[in-house]
């Protein structure tokens, strides 16, 4: 877009982002947060699915977990909402895109 419609937008007070999507990144990165002070408490940031303190960040890690890995396969509409920037921020703490957990479970699996 040119630099004289974005100055024509802005000068009526266009709104670049909508409500319900600021919204969205602020539960994100209040979410985010969550997880930085369970990775403080803990050591790590590989919240189980099924964390007994806090079930909402476990299940929004498994989310992030999902979106990482349809990000990666290219699966634009089933991403969960993963993108560079998110990406980079878990990665900033060491985030594990794959659960200990899981893979405890995946060794116990294969042994048997």
């Amino acid at each position: 877009m040119c630099e004289e419609r974005i100055n024509n937008l802005e000068s009526i007070d266009f709104y670049w982002v909508t409500e319900a999507a600021s919204k969205k990144r602020n539960a994100w990165d209040e979410m985010f947060e969550e997880l930085k002070l369970f990775k403080a408490k803990h050591g790590h940031a590989d919240v189980p699915q099924t964390c007994k303190d806090n079930p909402k960040l476990g299940r929004w890690v498994n989310k992030q977990r999902q979106g990482y890995k349809d990000f990666k396969a290219g699966n634009k509409q089933k991403r969960n909402g993963m993108y560079e920037d998110r990406r980079h921020k878990l990665e900033s703490i060491e985030f594990n895109w794959v659960s200990e957990h899981a893979s405890k479970q995946q060794t116990w699996d294969e042994m048997f």
